[in-house]
């Protein structure tokens, strides 16, 4: 009984390692376009900034490639730039909300009238 815990508990710990890995990789991408793109040591180097050895692991690559074929991550001319943006944070940017409605000016809509009735004055 002890010993189903304790695999549980080591494939929560290595899937949690992973995800962490995967972020790690996608934020030193995050502000890159495709002119400012980084390369893989630039990548490996930031992954070692934050835990040493990282960047030598297998998995490593793979995850790479696996962001590659999400499309999370773009390759250009041998450099990874970021690929397409998360969806929480377009749904943010385009979501309307209720409160900002335009509402035009009464003051351009009096212009308006005012400048047609100078026209018509001015042709009389």
């Amino acid at each position: 009984m002890a010993d189903t815990t304790d695999v549980k508990d080591k494939k929560k710990k290595q899937i949690a390692e992973k995800n962490q890995i995967r972020r790690w990789i996608l934020k030193s991408v995050a502000e890159t376009t495709r002119k400012t793109a980084v390369t893989l040591n630039a990548i490996k180097k930031f992954l070692d900034s934050k835990q040493n050895g990282i960047s030598g692991k297998p998995d490593t690559k793979l995850m790479i490639k696996r962001l590659l074929d999400s499309g999370h991550l773009i390759k250009v001319d041998g450099r990874f730039s970021a690929g397409k943006p998360s969806q929480k944070k377009s749904a943010q940017r385009y979501q309307k909300r209720s409160n900002e409605k335009k509402l035009k000016s009464p003051e351009k809509g009096q212009r308006k009238i005012e400048g047609k009735r100078r026209q018509v004055t001015v042709g009389q």
